[in-house]
């Protein structure tokens, strides 16, 4: 085997057991929030009727809503109109048990 097959697999090996810490980090994180696994909440306001409302979303996956960068584009559950949210600064912060 060359060298540079060594290297490939080390650094294979090493972006698995980051993604695999990650995703261990994310689900206690989540579960001491109340959400189920890996889902994260988010509460956020609507730009055009104003209301608010929870979201329960997936990081890194989207079936109901376009992602752009760190926002999302989709529909109020309330007025249904189409809006782009922030989900970042909206994370509802974890409370102690």
């Amino acid at each position: 085997m060359s060298w540079g097959l060594y290297v490939a697999v080390a650094v294979a090996v090493v972006l698995v057991v980051i993604l695999v810490l990650y995703y261990l980090w994310s689900y206690r994180r989540n579960r001491a929030l109340g959400t189920p696994g890996l889902v994260s909440r988010v509460r956020l306001t609507c730009p055009k009727c104003s209301k608010t409302f929870d979201y329960d979303f997936v990081p890194g996956a989207s079936v109901t809503a376009l992602r752009l960068g760190t926002s999302r584009y989709m529909a109020c559950p309330l007025c249904h109109r189409w809006s782009s949210f922030d989900m970042n600064t909206t994370r509802i912060p974890a409370t102690p048990r």
